[in-house]
């Protein structure tokens, strides 16, 4: 019997991932919880674990949306991800740390979600003061992952500058989809998103809405919420692991925690498409390793001064650019 590939999309990864009866198929890992995959099958859901051979040669583990090759052994209660297909999109947090070696250093990485269509970055507004620094942090992780990027603005009717919260976050994305919203808006414009069948990532701090974001889009409170707290506004993890959700008007949400440090270690990519201005500046640097800090001729220092590249972007992008190069 031959096994039944998952086609490609949204809805056929949704679909049912192997043939009833076969020993050995396909898997659509939708939950991850203490590194143990939740992963659809044609029976339903099931708990599945990572074969030694996978984590001892590959060293990788399966995320949220990756699509998995599934074995049973005799004897065993759950199969085994024997190997992980290839990834069209990943969302990474990485962080550089001492190595035992003098002068050396390691990469710890995480995939928090794979082969999605876009990543949505949650930004509260409300009382909190707007942190750009941060909002582009998210941006290099989120251009980094090779998908579409959408900013999502949420308590917009607590917020006690809208206009220019508004403004000063086109003007870090201008070319970007930016929706501004008080969690009690009607959803279509956020359903829009999902339309025909595609699966977003929401991406940003405790306490920004994320969950309920996804209970008006499931139209039910499934998500448990919290308050902020009052003192500092600052958020509370009600979602512990990262899971896929399907959405009655088609197409499926990955909900991941919030995060308070998120690491861009090696993002070049990101980096560049988050501080465009900088790095068209840069090619007109008379040095070419300039570091836009003092060296002469520098075409980027240079701009500043002539109010052609915002002084904040410039040491916001030199802060994370320590990060994506070290």
């Amino acid at each position: 019997m031959v096994e039944r590939e998952l086609q490609s999309g949204l809805e056929s990864r949704l679909e049912n991932g192997l043939e009833s009866g076969l020993e050995s198929g396909l898997g659509l890992v939708v939950s991850l919880d203490r590194g143990f995959p939740l992963v659809r099958t044609s029976r339903g859901e099931e708990r599945a674990q990572h074969s030694i051979d996978l984590v001892k040669n590959a060293d990788i583990r399966a995320c949220v949306g990756d699509e998995v090759e599934l074995v049973e052994e005799p004897g065993q209660d759950t199969p085994f991800i024997t190997s992980i297909r290839a990834r069209t999109s990943t969302l990474v947090r990485r962080e550089l740390v001492e190595s035992i070696h003098e002068g050396a250093g390691k990469v710890n990485e995480q995939v928090l979600a794979a082969n999605f269509d876009f990543v949505a970055i949650v930004q509260g507004l409300g009382k909190r003061t707007l942190d750009l620094n941060y909002l582009e942090r998210q941006l290099v992780m989120a251009f980094e992952s090779g998908a579409e990027v959408i900013i999502i603005l949420t308590k917009a009717d607590l917020a006690r500058h809208l206009e220019e919260d508004h403004a000063a976050v086109k003007a870090v994305f201008p070319e970007g989809t930016v929706l501004c919203r008080a969690l009690t808006d009607a959803h279509e414009d956020l359903a829009q998103c999902f339309y025909p069948d595609r699966l977003g990532v929401l991406f940003g701090r405790s306490g920004v809405g994320k969950s309920t974001l996804i209970n008006l889009l499931l139209g039910e409170e499934r998500l448990i919420t919290a308050r902020v707290r009052k003192k500092d506004h600052a958020g509370r993890h009600t979602t512990v692991a990262r899971r896929l959700i399907d959405l009655p008007d088609g197409g499926a949400v990955i909900d991941t925690p919030g995060m308070r440090a998120i690491g861009v270690h090696g993002a070049e990519l990101g980096l560049a498409r988050t501080f465009p201005e900088i790095e068209l500046y840069a090619h007109e640097c008379y040095y070419r390793n300039c570091t836009h800090t003092h060296e002469p001729d520098c075409a980027v220092e240079a701009a500043v001064k002539a109010g052609s590249v915002v002084e904040r972007r410039l040491a916001s992008y030199l802060d994370l650019a320590s990060e994506v190069f070290d």
